[in-house]
C-alpha cells in the first residue's frame, strides 16, 4: 500500500466519520490493514452502537452528589496515635506478668494475720 493511498484513505475516512477521532479512524484503519471496506463496515458499527448506547444509557452532565462531606472521620479519638493492637503474644505475656504490688496474678494470695 502507497502513502498516498493511505493518505487519501484516510481523508475519505474522517471526512465520512467526523463525529470520531482522527486516532480512533486511523487505528481502526491500521487494524483493518488498510482495508477501506473493512474499515468502513467497522466504524459504521461503533457509530450505531454509539448512538443506541447514548439513547439506553443518558449521562448526566455533572456528577453533583449534594451534601457528601469532603472526609470521612474514621474515629471519635481526639488522640493521633493509631490503637493498639491485640494479639495472642500480648495478651499471654500480660496474663503471666505481676500486679503493681508485685505479686504475680496467677499466683495464691496468703492472707497474713
Amino acid at each position: 500500500m502507497r502513502n498516498d493511498d493511505s493518505e487519501f484513505d484516510m481523508e475519505f475516512l474522517l471526512a465520512n466519520f467526523s463525529d470520531l477521532s482522527i486516532e480512533s479512524v486511523r487505528d481502526v484503519y491500521l487494524a483493518n490493514d488498510g482495508d477501506v471496506d473493512a474499515t468502513i463496515e467497522m466504524l459504521t458499527q461503533l457509530e450505531i452502537y454509539s448512538n443506541e448506547a447514548e439513547e439506553y444509557l443518558p449521562l448526566p452532565d455533572t456528577l453533583d452528589i449534594g451534601d457528601a462531606p469532603e472526609t470521612i472521620e474514621t474515629s471519635t479519638s481526639t488522640s493521633s496515635a493509631p490503637p493498639k493492637q491485640k494479639n495472642a503474644s500480648n495478651e499471654a505475656s500480660a496474663s503471666s506478668s505481676s500486679t503493681s504490688s508485685g505479686t504475680p496474678t496467677n499466683a495464691p494470695v496468703s492472707s497474713s494475720s
